[in-house]
């Protein structure tokens, strides 16, 4: 049969965790038999790196070790991923995407991943076949949260909206097009921002605000946090923000210390390194000029929409599809934070799905997402039973369910009583696993 394996998401949690499990898929001798193999969000972190090898699934003990051996080196040099983000800056596609690829993925990964997802070719096909998730920002906040149009998937050889039918060389993703044609070609993106875009949880504004407004409520502390959302949301509405920033300033009152004035006056007049300085200081100014637009703008994993003004007479696309010239990428998790529905397309033909779930909440959640999904979509796929608070809280290790004519699907939750003791470490606190 057709297999494919879903490793969700759940960041460095979920890099380790499937590691762990394609490790002992490996150790088991199963690797072989699996077609596909699709990440989303953390997962795929684990994915990208693995794929540089093309030989990765001959070798995978040595692979984790290696995984291992990187996290747990210390040596971070900041200096050329500043140097990234003002060189990612004068691109007019430049976002929070870059910033947070730079500032946080490399220095959690300690992977720079220079090459691009056409550079990881396997000829010999000794792989599963590696699929990378994300979804479309702008289709998730204003369609159904079902909408088959919101998932977009990233492979070596094509990328794009699998419930459109519509896709672009992975090579030529990123170049600029309208009607059909290249009209400016561009360079593909590389690894650590494919991570940086995959990884991006925060990336849906209104997901972000939840998580905030949650932090706020434990700690009273975090009062202006609250108030600089609202600033946010009268910013692109449009209305009176004036009353928020004076609430703003009457909370904090902003102090700049004197001797931070003096090293900046210093480093100026500095001898042959004035001039350096100078441009170096007005470079970064226009730098945060920027950073603070996209901010308030929410701005994550911008790139060119390789259908703009594509020919559409029939409207066989969705007519908002091909009307904007960028589009806005976020990571899946904030749909489904488990790949279901690009293993799902008729013509992969899957008939097995291993699901390996690392998320930290509702270990049914996912797979019970993924049953709406494929009904609202006509998908065939097993019915889900409800379960319990009870099961939620201690599941089992595996489950499995199946019916005619779809695919069987064996769900794995990564916290569970085999490993876990009989509890949910989630009902621990300060508890470790």
């Amino acid at each position: 049969p057709q297999i494919a394996v879903l490793g969700s998401g759940g960041g460095l949690r979920a890099m380790v965790a499937l590691m762990g499990t394609l490790s002992e898929l490996g150790a088991q001798k199963l690797l072989d038999s699996i077609q596909y193999l699709c990440g989303v969000s953390g997962s795929t972190w684990c994915m990208s790196s693995l794929y540089n090898d093309e030989k990765w699934s001959l070798q995978v003990e040595q692979k984790e070790a290696e995984m291992v051996e990187k996290l747990t080196s210390k040596e971070i040099t900041f200096q050329d991923e500043f140097n990234r983000i003002y060189e990612a800056a004068r691109d007019s596609n430049f976002s929070l995407t870059d910033i947070w690829a730079a500032l946080y993925v490399y220095p959690v990964l300690r992977d720079k991943e220079t090459k691009s997802v056409s550079d990881q070719t396997d000829k010999e096909m000794l792989n599963p076949y590696p699929i990378y998730s994300a979804i479309d920002r702008w289709r998730l906040e204003n369609k159904d949260k079902h909408d088959k149009g919101i998932w977009f998937e990233i492979t070596r050889h094509e990328s794009g909206y699998p419930g459109c039918g519509a896709f672009i060389e992975t090579s030529k993703f990123g170049s600029i097009f309208k009607e059909g044609e290249i009209l400016e070609e561009r360079d593909e993106m590389d690894l650590l921002y494919l991570k940086g875009l995959c990884g991006s949880a925060l990336g849906s504004w209104e997901e972000s605000k939840k998580f905030i407004t949650s932090l706020i409520k434990v700690d009273p502390n975090m009062e202006c946090m609250l108030l600089l959302l609202d600033l946010h949301e009268a910013f692109n509405d449009g209305t009176d923000c004036k009353p928020i920033v004076n609430a703003l300033m009457a909370l904090q009152e902003v102090v700049i210390e004197a001797r931070s004035l003096n090293v900046e006056w210093n480093l100026l007049k500095s001898g042959k390194q004035s001039l350096t300085c100078c441009l170096g200081f007005v470079t970064t100014l226009k730098v945060i000029t920027i950073i603070v637009r996209l901010l308030f703008e929410w701005t994550w994993g911008t790139k060119f929409n390789f259908l703009h003004k594509y020919p559409n007479p029939e409207n066989v696309l969705p007519s908002d599809l091909v009307q904007d010239e960028k589009i806005y990428l976020i990571d899946a998790g904030l749909a489904i934070n488990c790949g279901y529905p690009l293993v799902l397309r008729p013509e992969r033909q899957v008939q097995l799905i291993l699901s390996f779930d690392f998320s930290a909440g509702d270990p049914f959640l996912t797979v019970h997402q993924a049953a709406e999904y494929c009904q609202q979509n006509n998908i065939p796929f097993p019915d889900i039973p409800v379960v319990s608070e009870e099961e939620k809280a201690c599941p089992s290790d595996c489950y499995i369910y199946s019916g005619e004519d779809m695919p069987t699907v064996m769900h794995f939750p990564l916290f569970n009583k085999a490993n876990c003791g009989g509890q949910s470490p989630f009902l621990i606190p300060g508890h470790v696993y």
